[in-house]
């Protein structure tokens, strides 16, 4: 037998706040998806510009992953 438990919530968040973080959420992260592939399409790969763009995808899509672990603590 294992000694698992569940951490204890206190104060649950509104549902409309947890509604609005899974939609910024995702938008973030489509948003990131969309930049890198515009920066790393092959016409215009010499461009400082598209490598700025794939790293701005990088840096959306590790937001939208990081957002949410914001707040939260090690049980």
């Amino acid at each position: 037998m294992t000694n698992f438990q569940v951490a204890h919530r206190d104060k649950q968040e509104p549902t409309a706040t947890l509604l609005v973080r899974v939609i910024v959420c995702l938008a973030l992260f489509v948003g990131g998806l969309a930049l890198i592939g515009i920066g790393s399409d092959g016409a215009d790969a010499e461009n400082l510009g598209s490598a700025l763009t794939f790293v701005g995808g990088i840096v959306l899509i590790s937001l939208a992953f990081g957002l949410p672990m914001m707040g939260a603590t090690e049980r």
